[in-house]
């Protein structure tokens, strides 16, 4: 009877491990379905200083992001869904150092209709975010990096759930 036992939990850890060694599936998400146009929208808030990020910043580099990675997706003011880019950063001084920390997060919004009432809203359709931390002199870098990471990442879910 311990044999059994004992074959049974080889099979279930043979089985798991074997998962683990074979390629993961890519799920495309619907929520990116048929998204064909976005608009660009940019926050930030900088607390004990200026990091020289700025909403213009943001949206040239949404822009140009959008266009090396996603060229299909069109970007128009008046789309209503979009894209939008929250930055928050904040100083620190410790002795020497002079640094930051913050939170960066990417979210796509879409028009969504609520079946049982109707309503039209809107819905988070597809969101990553990320929370950075280096010097002073870094922080603009810091936050254009991942956003293209944070870019690249959405192109494959959107390539994904477009083909």
């Amino acid at each position: 009877m311990a044999h059994g036992r004992y074959r049974r939990m080889s099979l279930i850890v043979a089985l798991a491990s074997l998962s683990l060694l074979l390629p993961q599936v890519l799920r495309a998400d619907p929520f990116l379905a048929r998204l064909d146009c976005v608009s660009i929208q940019a926050s930030v808030l900088e607390v004990g200083g200026s990091f020289g990020v700025t909403i213009e910043v943001l949206r040239d580099a949404l822009r140009e992001g959008l266009n090396t990675h996603v060229r299909h997706l069109k970007i128009e003011p008046s789309c209503p869904d979009r894209i939008f880019y929250k930055v928050f950063l904040e100083r620190f001084s410790a002795g020497p150092v002079d640094g930051f920390f913050g939170h960066v997060a990417l979210t796509v919004t879409r028009k969504a209709i609520f079946r049982d009432t109707a309503l039209l809203s809107t819905a988070r359709a597809w969101d990553e975010e990320s929370y950075l931390q280096g010097t002073k002199d870094k922080a603009k870098t810091s936050v254009l990096d991942q956003l293209n990471r944070h870019l690249t990442q959405f192109a494959s879910d959107y390539r994904a759930a477009n083909k």
